[in-house]
């Protein structure tokens, strides 16, 4: 491999660890901490930024969320659903478009008030009432009613291929959160096993175990930290140091290099997460699909995800993950065709034709290490093709603001992340549907073909139809040149050896899995 990180050798870390392991954890010492007891801390390069399920958009938020809080239904060990808050399963009309949940009567929130009907109403109402980003997973059901106090009916326009999930969506009590709204983003209240010890938006969550937990099973360990860390050699210096039990995810710069420099080892899973280069086709060069050919040719993208992907993640050729595109038999040799190699001469007569060759491509990228370096190498290929490019790198929360706009001051290109599931809809809808621009969708696309395709595709258990929709779509997406696609990356966390019974889920939010099923996460002696 001709990539960045093959000198990063087991010397190199070793004398890196030693030289620059005080001043590392110097810097992260006061989000790191040294708590007592059972506690299991997770060093993070993505940190919560609201812990409110409603607004949540993301993976680091809906992480914390997943341990406070539980939905009617919740993932089994791979992309099953079982119950949760649920009594049991759905029942379902002859025409699947009504479903009848019955609730446990025993589900409790923090505060000890019952989990009843009129807070799965709220929970998936608010989203579409307060334009939320998690909008398009509830946007399907047309109503949501209290038949009793512990059954709730849903009615859809249609037929949902993916209702199931749209079932997993933590329940919130409604009145808690309508007191309070901003309060509540970082004190929330749900009815999972744990509840909020302290919390600094992008910085540091402490849960504590709730005792009075009504669910099965409960957690072993009594406090869970996710701790920003901004750098992947200050995550393995926590490792070393014992400043951490675990960190996420495993940088590729790191990955070899786990076992040789402390007692952890790396666990991981093919998840359902990508990484894409986003469009701005609101305002601004970008708009001229000849700009967007012309920056195609500005980037080795076989090269890019060799040099800061692998082995963590592969290259993918659609919006979708290889093995969603693989599941769903999509042709992914022809999209793998429609990829341009680097190619600055071509670029430069691109950007003449659209007359673009002066001022500067701004790219919009997150503090995420590997986010940066894509950005990076993306600004290295306009300046290669004579034009200037200005990468500018955010924390999360603003990137996840700024990266919507739509506005030429913030961004003509964006360093995307999905987050999804098996199933197309969660990759393709939210990232690019006209109904969601401004809220998850940057791009600001509004081809009526291809809205009209995705809606669609989300109204027919069909199968084959909504394989050839989804086909035709992404084709579209792909010539219009409305994303680049990058790479898929692998859900992966270094794990110290105390760390008992801790397995990776390939769903990225439902990690870390601290008490599900037969896994009961344990600390050393307490296993």
């Amino acid at each position: 491999m001709t990539g960045r990180y093959p000198e990063t050798t087991r010397r190199n870390v070793l004398a890196a660890l030693g030289t620059a392991g005080g001043v590392a954890l110097a810097g992260c010492s006061s989000t790191l901490g040294s708590d007592s007891g059972a506690t299991f801390r997770v060093g993070t390069l993505r940190p919560p930024v609201t812990l409110d399920p409603i607004v949540a958009a993301s993976i680091g938020s809906e992480q914390a969320i997943g341990r406070l809080f539980d939905g009617l239904y919740a993932y089994g060990d791979g992309t099953d659903t079982v119950p949760k808050i649920a009594t049991g399963e759905p029942r379902y009309g002859d025409d699947r478009r009504t479903a009848i949940v019955e609730l446990e009567e025993r589900a409790r929130f923090h505060n000890g008030r019952d989990v009843v009907a009129e807070d799965v109403v709220y929970s998936f109402t608010a989203p579409l009432e307060e334009d939320a980003p998690t909008a398009w997973r509830v946007s399907p059901i047309e109503s949501v009613e209290a038949v009793d106090e512990y059954t709730v009916r849903f009615a859809l326009e249609e037929p949902y291929p993916a209702f199931d999930h749209v079932l997993t969506h933590p329940i919130v009590p409604r009145q808690e959160r309508e007191d309070d709204r901003e309060a509540f983003a970082t004190e929330p209240i749900g009815a999972g096993p744990f509840e909020v010890a302290s919390f600094s938006p992008e910085t540091k969550a402490t849960l504590r175990r709730w005792d009075d937990y009504w669910g099965e099973p409960a957690p072993a360990i009594d406090r869970f930290t996710m701790a920003y860390v901004e750098f992947p050699m200050t995550q393995l210096t926590s490792l070393r140091t014992d400043r951490n039990d675990a960190i996420e995810p495993v940088s590729p710069m790191i990955v070899d290099h786990v076992s040789d420099v402390s007692n952890a080892s790396v666990k991981r899973r093919q998840g359902y997460t990508s990484f894409y280069f986003g469009f701005n086709l609101n305002q601004g060069p970008t708009t001229d699909p000849r700009v967007r050919e012309a920056i195609s040719y500005c980037i080795d993208l076989e090269t890019a995800v060799t040099e800061f992907i692998e082995p963590m993640g592969r290259r993918q050729y659609s919006p979708l993950p290889p093995q969603v595109a693989s599941e769903w038999d999509m042709p992914t040799d022809e999209w793998a065709e429609l990829a341009n190699e680097k190619n600055a001469e071509r670029a430069r007569q691109l950007f003449r034709e659209a007359d673009a060759g002066r001022g500067q491509i701004r790219i919009l990228t997150s503090t995420d290490p590997k986010h940066k370096e894509l950005g990076e190498a993306l600004g290295g290929g306009l300046r290669d093709a004579g034009h200037g490019a200005l990468v500018v790198s955010k924390p999360e929360s603003a990137f996840l603001e700024r990266s919507v706009t739509g506005s030429e001051r913030d961004y003509s290109v964006f360093v995307g992340e999905i987050t999804g599931t098996p199933d197309p809809d969660s990759h393709l809808y939210p990232t690019f549907h006209e109904n969601m621009a401004g809220v998850t969708n940057g791009t600001f696309y509004r081809e009526d073909a291809v809205m009209e395709r995705l809606a669609a595709a989300r109204e027919t258990e069909d199968r084959e139809r909504r394989r050839r929709l989804y086909e035709t779509a992404i084709a579209r997406l792909l010539e219009d040149r409305v994303c680049l696609p990058i790479c898929s990356f692998e859900n992966s966390f270094a794990v110290d050896a105390d760390v008992q019974n801790f397995r990776v889920h390939p769903i990225a939010e439902v990690n870390p899995r601290l008490a599900a099923g037969a896994d009961v996460v344990t600390m050393g002696s307490e296993s």
